[in-house]
């Protein structure tokens, strides 16, 4: 006969697979049918769950949004570059291959992150939960790189350590969104394009290789 203590890792294990069915639900219906097909009878229907065993988890469909928002930044931080992960100071030499590596981490996520920003084009509530949660993030650690590295004089000095974050970030997003999800491009694509400016933007000019 099973204890207590088996029993009730049982039944966290199920409600842990439950949860995550749920936010499976929740990408599918919004790779599927953007916003506007999104609810807790779409999503209990898709996962195969109860309204009971929904409502146990999630008060609402867009928690159950916020919770597939909090997975793709978990994956992007888990993910991060040596850079962004503190581990090397800024170099130019790096940027391509750091740009290569964000861009493979995120290729296999790129139909998503199009679907969420396509639906959240439509729905203020999305958007809103895509830039706090997961853009802001990217913002907040990029920016702590950068400052990192102006402290230890590897970037310009004179630069604005949040409001460049920002663009960078911004840029990223936007590149990601073209190179890797609506023309199919590489990894390398998008490196190759993002990589100049922010060697531009980071280094100063007379850190330039001369001929």
């Amino acid at each position: 006969m099973a204890n207590s203590i088996d029993v009730y890792r049982d039944t966290m294990s199920t409600q842990d697979a439950q949860r995550e069915a749920i936010v499976d639900a929740t990408a599918e219906l919004l790779g599927r049918s953007g916003a506007a097909g999104l609810n807790v009878t779409a999503i209990m229907a898709e996962a195969g769950v109860s309204r009971t065993a929904f409502y146990r988890r999630f008060e609402t469909a867009h928690d159950a949004v916020v919770a597939l928002l909090d997975r793709l930044l978990g994956l992007m931080v888990d993910a991060n570059d040596d850079w962004l992960a503190g581990e090397v100071v800024g170099r130019r030499d790096i940027v391509e291959p750091n740009l290569v590596h964000n861009g493979a981490v995120l290729a296999p996520h790129v139909p998503l992150i199009c679907a969420i920003v396509d639906a959240a084009g439509t729905d203020p509530r999305l958007r809103d939960a895509w830039r706090s949660r997961v853009i802001q993030a990217r913002i907040d650690i990029t920016e702590s790189a950068i400052r990192r590295d102006q402290a230890a004089g590897a970037v310009r000095a004179t630069l604005d350590p949040e409001a460049t974050a920002h663009a960078l970030t911004l840029m990223n997003e936007a590149l990601v969104l073209d190179i890797l999800g609506r023309r199919g491009g590489t990894p390398e694509d998008f490196a190759r394009t993002a990589a100049p400016i922010w060697i531009h933007v980071l280094f100063p000019d007379d850190d330039a290789p001369h001929g």
